[in-house]
This record gives C-alpha cells, sequence and structure tokens, in this order.
C-alpha cells in the first residue's frame, strides 16, 4: 500500500511535557491573552502538555496559516481546555491551536530558539523547510505577529488595521476540567474520540505509555531527540537509549526527508515525521522483541533498564539490516523496501527484518550471502512475489508472515540446487498466479512515474559488491582490499574494490579464519 507523505509543521516543542499522575488538581479559570504565550511571560511558563497527548506535528502549513489569519480576522477560535494542577497548566484539548500561537508569537515554527533546544540543535531538514514554508506564508500575508503589534503605534491607522489591532487583543477563550489526573486523561480520550478518532496504535501508546517498548519506539523514531519520555531514568540508561536510539534512526530512516520522485537514495523504514513514521518504530520493536502489538498490562520501566535492553536487542538485528557498522548487509532499499511506482512498504520491511534475524540466529549468514544475489533478483524480477503478497493480503502485518515464509523459500530453494522455475513453482503454489506486478494506478500519476524512472534507475545503475554480486549503495560500501594487507596485499588501485560491509567483514573474514579461499560467486541475469 502506498504511503503518501504529508508536509507537516513541527510545534512539539512549544509546549512542554510533564507526567499529570499524582498532581494534586486545583480550581481554576480564566482566559489566555496571546501576548501571555511569548517566551518569559508567567503564564507561558505554567504551561505544559500531559504525556499522554499525542505529538503535535500533525498540522500542514495552510492549518497553521488559516488559523493565525482567522484570530486576527476576529473569527470564532474554539475554547482550549486546560486542566491546572500542582503550579502546572495542562492542555487537555487544543493542544494543536494553542501551539500554533505560541510558535506566532516566538516566531518558531519548529526551526526557532524553543525547537533548537527541544531537539539539541538537531532539527531534519524537512522540518527546517516546513517552518520557513510557514513564516514566508504569514509574511505573505501581513501575519507576522511582530507586525500587527506595531499597529498600535501608528498614529492613525485605517479601518482594517483598528479592526485587527483590536482582534488580536481578545482573549482565547478557556474551559477548565474539575477533577484528578484520571478524570483529565479519560476527558483527553473523550473528547479525541468524539471529534477525531484517535488512531488505535496512539491510544495504545497512551494507555501503556510507560512500558518499555513504547519508549524504547517513541525514542528512535525521534532519534532521542525532542521529548525525553526516558529523562527521569537513571543517567546511564537515559545515555545508552539515546545512543542506541541514534544508532537505530541513522540506519532505518536516513536520509532524512527523501522522496522517491526527487531522490534515488531511499530510507529502509520510509520517513520517520510521517504518520506512519511512530507505528513502524512500535511494529519494528514488538517484532524483534516477539512482543504481540496491542499486550495490555505492561510492566513500566522504572528506572531505564528494560527500556535500554530492548533497544539494545533492536539495534543488534537493525545493525545487520542498513547502515555502515562492520555487520551491515546494507540491503538496497529499492530491492527490499520500495514498491517501483514510489511506495514504501511497510511489511516488506518488517518481514525482512524479521527474517535477517532468523538468520543471524541460525548462523545463516555466510550461506545467505552465497545467495544473497540470486535471491535479490527473484524479488526485483518481472514476477515481482513480494509485491504479489502484498495485493492479495494487504499492508502492514496482514503480509507479515507470507512474505517472511517467501523469503525463506527462496533461500531454501537456492540453497538445495533448485532452478529458477522450480522455486517459482514452489512460490507461486503459496500466492497465487505469478504475473502483474499489483501496482495499481493512483491519482498522481506523474509523481509516481517520476518515482518508477528512478527506483528503476536505482536499481539498473547500482554498483555490484565485488564479492556477493548484489546491488550496493554506495554510500553505504565498504572499501576493501583484494588481497588481506595481512596476507602481503598492497594499497594501490588494482588491489582496491567496493563491497557490503558484511561481506567484507564477515563473509570474508569467515574463510579466512577456516584458512579457506573466499567463494567466487557467479551471477548470470
Amino acid at each position: 500500500m502506498a504511503t503518501k507523505h504529508k508536509e507537516t509543521v513541527n510545534l512539539d516543542a512549544l509546549i512542554p511535557r510533564d507526567d499529570v499522575e499524582a498532581k494534586k488538581p486545583k480550581a481554576s479559570k480564566g482566559v489566555i491573552q496571546v501576548t501571555e504565550l511569548a517566551i518569559g511571560k508567567h503564564f507561558y511558563g505554567l504551561l505544559r502538555k500531559p504525556l499522554f497527548q499525542r505529538e503535535t506535528n500533525d498540522w500542514d502549513v495552510d492549518n497553521v496559516v488559516s488559523l493565525v489569519n482567522s484570530f486576527r480576522n476576529g473569527h470564532l477560535i474554539p475554547a482550549v481546555i486546560l486542566w491546572s494542577a500542582d503550579g502546572s497548566t495542562f492542555v487537555i484539548d487544543g493542544a494543536h491551536r494553542l501551539s500554533v500561537f505560541v510558535a506566532w508569537v516566538n516566531d518558531d515554527y519548529g526551526d526557532g530558539v524553543i525547537s533548537q533546544a527541544f531537539f539539541k540543535h538537531q532539527i531534519p531538514k524537512s522540518q527546517v523547510n516546513s517552518a520557513r514554508k510557514c513564516r514566508d506564508q504569514i509574511k505573505a500575508r501581513g501575519l507576522e505577529y511582530a507586525e500587527l503589534q506595531r499597529l498600535t503605534l501608528l498614529p492613525s491607522r485605517t479601518p482594517e488595521q483598528l479592526a485587527w489591532s483590536t482582534n488580536i487583543a481578545q482573549p482565547i477563550e478557556t474551559q477548565w476540567v474539575l477533577g484528578d489526573a484520571g478524570v483529565a486523561l479519560q476527558s483527553f480520550l473523550d473528547i479525541n474520540q468524539r471529534s477525531v478518532e484517535i488512531d488505535p496504535t496512539e491510544r495504545y501508546m497512551i494507555v501503556e505509555r510507560k512500558a518499555p517498548t513504547i519508549i524504547a519506539a517513541r525514542a528512535l523514531v525521534g532519534a532521542g531527540r525532542g521529548h525525553a519520555y526516558w529523562g527521569s531514568f537513571d543517567e546511564k540508561y537515559v545515555a545508552e537509549i539515546e545512543r542506541y536510539a541514534k544508532n537505530i534512526y541513522d540506519a532505518i530512516f536516513e536520509p532524512e526527508g527523501a522522496q522517491p520522485h526527487t531522490h534515488t537514495e531511499l530510507q529502509p523504514a520510509g520517513m520517520a515525521q510521517t504518520a506512519n513514521g511512530l507505528r513502524m518504530a512500535l511494529e519494528l520493536v514488538n517484532i524483534v522483541t516477539a512482543m504481540k502489538t496491542g499486550t495490555i498490562g505492561m510492566e513500566p520501566d522504572t528506572d531505564g533498564s528494560q527500556t535500554s535492553r530492548v533497544l539494545a536487542k533492536v539495534w543488534g538485528v537493525i545493525k545487520y539490516v542498513a547502515g555502515n557498522e562492520p555487520a551491515s548487509l546494507s540491503l538496497h532499499p529499492a530491492v527490499y523496501f520500495w514498491g517501483t511506482t514510489g511506495n514504501h512498504r511497510p511489511s516488506m520491511f518488517l518481514a525482512v527484518v524479521s527474517f535477517i534475524q532468523e538468520l543471524v540466529q541460525k548462523d545463516e549468514l555466510v550461506e545467505f550471502t552465497l545467495h544473497r544475489a540470486k535471491l535479490e533478483e527473484f524479488l526485483v524480477g518481472k514476477n515481482a512475489p513480494g509485491q504479489q503478497i502484498l495485493s492479495r493480503y494487504g499492508g502492514w502485518k496482514r503480509s507479515l508472515e507470507p512474505i517472511q515464509k517467501l523469503l525463506r523459500q527462496i533461500f531454501e530453494g537456492l540453497k538445495s540446487g533448485k532452478t529458477e522455475m522450480e522455486i517459482l513453482d514452489i512460490i507461486s503454489t503459496a500466492i497465487g498466479s505469478v504475473g502483474s506486478n499489483g501496482e495499481t494506478a493512483r491519482s498522481d500519476a506523474w509523481k509516481e512515474t517520476r518515482s518508477a524512472a528512478r527506483i528503476k534507475a536505482s536499481l539498473n545503475s547500482a554498483q555490484r559488491c565485488a564479492i556477493c554480486k548484489a546491488r550496493l549503495v554506495l554510500v553505504h560500501a565498504s572499501d576493501d582490499h583484494i588481497q588481506r594487507r595481512a596476507d602481503g596485499g598492497n594499497s594501490g588501485h588494482d588491489n582496491a574494490q567496493l563491497t557490503h560491509h558484511y561481506c567484507n567483514h564477515g563473509f570474508k573474514e569467515h574463510f579466512s579464519q577456516e584458512k579457506k579461499p573466499v567463494p567466487e560467486i557467479v551471477l548470470q541475469i
């Protein structure tokens, strides 16, 4: 299934998060003046989002600009629902609206002073681009907060300017929740279920928010940046969590912002900053740890040790799938993870991760390397069995087991010396007649055409590993001495070749330790 990328404005930094549990509620009332949302103002200093609030990163540029425009023009703005406890004011509903006003007042649309500190000065390029577009539109439409504030300094104002001055001085209406932290959480769930229904994954992650798998998924999808759900853990584990999260993110979500209609280098897991990013992170964690998605009542992590172990286990598999570690197979995204019309395939990614995990556990990586190039030709050939499965079973976990079985059947067939036709007969029994690749036409035909052209070019022009003969992503290539320096090899051009990291450091080393020559792999296409 296609993953449509929505370009959003990330405002998650603008209202800090805090845990509502054990907080003592306090009856409160009042409205919000936008002037009180500036950095250094008392009200802004009290403002918090509960930990169960979703990330404030789902509005696009038009949503943000439209709200500011409506406020300036005096249109009705729905009330923000708040809850007061222990000296903090928690936003129960309306976090996006209130964050837009904070962004507007402080000129921070995801790349300003507040955001820079929140994201540890490592803001994704796509987020910076969205912030710039938002700021440009705000300026183009005469909506800049600083400029509107200066209207009162003019010796004379037009009727329109007078109206604008009056409107931006109007408060943001509020409603206040009365009750304890449980009432605040239930109010959030009830409100959001009545309007735009909460995604089942989001709801599950809210309910089980203290479980190590949930915290691990949040950490890795943000590369250890943003709100530190793990921040209260022991310092040792905080450092481990952030290190593992960054390593995993860099391996599967880089390059950030790359899209198939404009780039040939793509991310194994798709783009992190999309609606599917967090779900992908959670499914990945659950698959590697053999945790069933939807498990209720998990034990909370109290010190960070469990979350660190979860991420260590995920990294222990991912370092074989992608990236630049010595163990990396550097699987080509266009071969394994992206469809021919430019759609990322979550099922393929998750199934391949599970398949590689099994290869590692069974010590089959050397055998896999011997047959890897031929296996990949099955995946990208005219029969496209992986896409056949996706078309039959659907996306995400519905296709996970059939794709795992497919990969194992191809691998076992190659190991036993079966011919291509014999292997095709075996797998076609499971997935039906093999023919069309199953890609369906969609509305944005030209974008898909461009995506298909780049993916085809990426496959056809790809350098091949000098050892295993499978396709090679050049940015993840390993520089290898054909004859090892330990065996007398020199560092000249005639003794250099590009390989996968595992082929160089694992496969080649295996035969060296066995005191056997590296097998010459021949691929006939």
